[in-house]
Protein backbone atom coordinates (compact mmCIF):
# COMPACT_ATOMS: atom_id res chain seq x y z
CA UNK A 1 0.00 0.00 0.00
CA UNK A 2 3.12 2.66 0.71
CA UNK A 3 4.08 2.68 -3.00
CA UNK A 4 0.24 3.14 -4.39
CA UNK A 5 -0.86 6.51 -5.38
CA UNK A 6 -3.75 7.95 -3.02
CA UNK A 7 -5.99 7.40 -6.16
CA UNK A 8 -5.83 3.39 -5.33
CA UNK A 9 -6.42 3.40 -1.49
CA UNK A 10 -10.05 2.69 -1.07
CA UNK A 11 -11.63 4.38 1.92
CA UNK A 12 -12.92 1.89 4.69
CA UNK A 13 -14.79 4.24 7.17
CA UNK A 14 -17.08 7.26 7.40
CA UNK A 15 -13.52 9.08 8.92
CA UNK A 16 -11.73 8.52 6.10
CA UNK A 17 -14.18 8.90 3.45
CA UNK A 18 -14.33 13.32 4.88
CA UNK A 19 -10.84 13.03 4.32
CA UNK A 20 -9.81 14.57 1.02
CA UNK A 21 -6.86 12.49 -0.78
CA UNK A 22 -6.61 14.65 -3.61
CA UNK A 23 -5.96 17.66 -1.43
CA UNK A 24 -3.09 16.66 0.51
CA UNK A 25 0.40 15.33 -0.73
CA UNK A 26 0.44 11.69 -1.56
CA UNK A 27 2.89 10.60 1.11
CA UNK A 28 0.73 12.65 3.53
CA UNK A 29 -2.09 11.11 2.34
CA UNK A 30 -1.49 7.30 2.65
CA UNK A 31 -0.26 8.08 6.22
CA UNK A 32 -3.34 9.84 7.24
CA UNK A 33 -5.19 6.61 5.45
CA UNK A 34 -3.27 4.38 7.16
CA UNK A 35 -3.50 5.71 10.45
CA UNK A 36 -7.22 6.28 10.53
CA UNK A 37 -7.90 2.82 9.32
CA UNK A 38 -5.43 2.07 12.24
CA UNK A 39 -7.05 3.61 14.89
CA UNK A 40 -10.50 2.94 13.51
CA UNK A 41 -9.46 -0.45 14.31
CA UNK A 42 -9.29 -0.02 18.16
CA UNK A 43 -5.18 -1.17 17.56
CA UNK A 44 -4.37 1.71 19.62
CA UNK A 45 -0.35 1.32 20.61
CA UNK A 46 0.12 0.27 23.95
CA UNK A 47 -3.50 -1.38 24.12
CA UNK A 48 -2.76 -4.76 23.57
CA UNK A 49 -0.05 -4.54 25.86
CA UNK A 50 -2.64 -3.05 28.63
CA UNK A 51 -4.75 -6.13 28.16
CA UNK A 52 -1.84 -8.68 28.24
CA UNK A 53 -0.84 -7.19 31.40
CA UNK A 54 -3.90 -7.22 33.06
CA UNK A 55 -4.46 -11.24 31.64
CA UNK A 56 -1.17 -11.78 33.26
CA UNK A 57 -1.87 -10.19 36.32
CA UNK A 58 -5.26 -12.34 36.33
CA UNK A 59 -3.87 -15.85 35.27
CA UNK A 60 -0.81 -15.26 37.92
CA UNK A 61 -3.83 -15.00 40.87
CA UNK A 62 -5.28 -17.64 39.80
CA UNK A 63 -2.10 -20.28 39.84
CA UNK A 64 -1.16 -18.40 42.82
CA UNK A 65 -4.59 -19.43 44.42
CA UNK A 66 -5.06 -22.86 43.09
CA UNK A 67 -1.71 -23.50 44.85
CA UNK A 68 -2.76 -21.89 48.55
CA UNK A 69 -6.01 -24.00 47.69
CA UNK A 70 -4.13 -26.90 47.26
CA UNK A 71 -2.17 -26.42 50.56
CA UNK A 72 -5.52 -26.29 52.27
CA UNK A 73 -7.06 -29.43 50.09
CA UNK A 74 -9.85 -27.21 48.70
CA UNK A 75 -10.14 -30.24 45.29
CA UNK A 76 -13.13 -27.95 44.13
CA UNK A 77 -11.51 -24.62 43.71
CA UNK A 78 -8.45 -26.25 41.55
CA UNK A 79 -11.00 -28.26 39.45
CA UNK A 80 -12.92 -25.50 39.01
CA UNK A 81 -10.02 -23.63 37.48
CA UNK A 82 -9.35 -26.58 34.79
CA UNK A 83 -10.53 -27.10 31.63
CA UNK A 84 -13.20 -30.20 31.32
CA UNK A 85 -10.46 -31.60 28.79
CA UNK A 86 -7.64 -30.19 30.71
CA UNK A 87 -4.32 -32.90 30.22
CA UNK A 88 -1.12 -32.78 32.38
CA UNK A 89 2.28 -33.91 30.91
CA UNK A 90 4.05 -34.68 34.41
CA UNK A 91 7.64 -34.64 35.32
CA UNK A 92 7.37 -38.86 35.45
CA UNK A 93 6.30 -38.47 31.87
CA UNK A 94 3.35 -39.41 32.28
CA UNK A 95 -0.14 -38.14 31.15
CA UNK A 96 -2.67 -37.03 33.58
CA UNK A 97 -6.74 -35.84 32.90
CA UNK A 98 -8.97 -34.02 35.08
CA UNK A 99 -10.07 -37.70 36.68
CA UNK A 100 -6.09 -38.59 37.70
CA UNK A 101 -6.34 -35.39 39.70
CA UNK A 102 -9.57 -36.54 41.31
CA UNK A 103 -8.21 -39.69 42.58
CA UNK A 104 -4.61 -38.67 43.24
CA UNK A 105 -5.40 -35.89 45.25
CA UNK A 106 -5.51 -37.16 48.50
CA UNK A 107 -1.82 -38.90 47.32
CA UNK A 108 0.09 -35.16 47.27
CA UNK A 109 0.31 -32.91 50.36
CA UNK A 110 1.33 -29.73 49.27
CA UNK A 111 3.48 -28.25 51.98
CA UNK A 112 4.57 -25.20 50.37
CA UNK A 113 5.87 -23.70 46.84
CA UNK A 114 7.76 -20.96 45.16
CA UNK A 115 7.18 -19.58 41.57
CA UNK A 116 10.32 -17.67 40.05
CA UNK A 117 11.62 -16.61 36.66
CA UNK A 118 7.96 -16.42 35.08
CA UNK A 119 7.60 -15.87 31.29
CA UNK A 120 3.60 -15.04 29.94
CA UNK A 121 2.70 -14.65 26.83
CA UNK A 122 -0.90 -14.29 25.58
CA UNK A 123 -1.03 -16.14 22.06
CA UNK A 124 -4.52 -14.37 21.29
CA UNK A 125 -7.04 -12.62 23.08
CA UNK A 126 -8.29 -15.80 24.81
CA UNK A 127 -5.30 -18.33 24.83
CA UNK A 128 -2.16 -17.49 26.80
CA UNK A 129 0.64 -19.40 28.65
CA UNK A 130 2.82 -18.74 32.25
CA UNK A 131 5.79 -20.80 32.36
CA UNK A 132 7.76 -20.65 36.03
CA UNK A 133 10.31 -22.23 38.25
CA UNK A 134 8.40 -23.90 40.89
CA UNK A 135 10.12 -25.41 43.97
CA UNK A 136 7.82 -27.25 46.22
CA UNK A 137 7.98 -28.64 49.68
CA UNK A 138 5.70 -31.82 49.15
CA UNK A 139 5.42 -35.50 49.65
CA UNK A 140 3.46 -38.27 47.45
CA UNK A 141 2.08 -41.06 48.96
CA UNK A 142 4.29 -39.45 52.12
CA UNK A 143 7.62 -39.91 49.89
CA UNK A 144 9.22 -36.83 49.11
CA UNK A 145 8.16 -34.99 46.07
CA UNK A 146 11.15 -33.77 43.14
CA UNK A 147 11.41 -29.97 44.85
CA UNK A 148 12.51 -28.05 41.58
CA UNK A 149 10.12 -27.81 37.95
CA UNK A 150 9.87 -26.14 35.28
CA UNK A 151 6.05 -25.46 35.02
CA UNK A 152 4.27 -23.72 31.68
CA UNK A 153 0.32 -24.25 31.97
CA UNK A 154 -1.71 -23.32 28.82
CA UNK A 155 -4.50 -21.21 29.49
CA UNK A 156 -7.69 -20.12 27.31
CA UNK A 157 -10.33 -17.52 28.13
CA UNK A 158 -14.06 -19.69 28.10
CA UNK A 159 -17.25 -17.58 28.93
CA UNK A 160 -14.58 -14.51 30.59
CA UNK A 161 -13.30 -17.05 32.66
CA UNK A 162 -9.28 -18.43 32.42
CA UNK A 163 -9.28 -21.89 32.47
CA UNK A 164 -5.75 -24.42 32.58
CA UNK A 165 -6.13 -26.61 29.20
CA UNK A 166 -2.90 -28.10 29.45
CA UNK A 167 -0.03 -28.03 31.72
CA UNK A 168 3.97 -29.33 31.54
CA UNK A 169 6.27 -30.38 34.03
CA UNK A 170 9.36 -30.79 34.04
CA UNK A 171 11.69 -31.72 36.93
CA UNK A 172 15.20 -29.84 36.99
CA UNK A 173 17.53 -32.52 38.81
CA UNK A 174 19.09 -31.16 41.29
CA UNK A 175 22.85 -30.12 41.53
CA UNK A 176 25.16 -32.65 41.99
CA UNK A 177 27.13 -32.33 45.62
CA UNK A 178 30.97 -31.77 44.03
CA UNK A 179 33.48 -34.32 45.79
CA UNK A 180 37.30 -34.62 45.86
CA UNK A 181 37.50 -36.28 42.74
CA UNK A 182 35.51 -34.09 41.05
CA UNK A 183 37.33 -31.06 41.91
CA UNK A 184 39.93 -29.80 39.10
CA UNK A 185 43.01 -30.66 39.51
CA UNK A 186 45.46 -27.97 41.62
CA UNK A 187 47.85 -25.86 38.92
CA UNK A 188 51.66 -25.30 40.62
Amino acid sequence: MWGEPPSAIQPNSAILSKVSLCILPPMIAQVVAVAVLFLSSGLVVGQDSTRESADEKQITSIIHQMYETEKRKDLKFVLSHLADDFAEVAGDGGVYHRSDIEAGWNDVVLKDYKLSDCTFKLMTGDAAYLSCKMEVDATYKGQPFPQRFRVTTVWTRTKGKWLIRFEQGTTIPEPKESSPKDAPPKQN
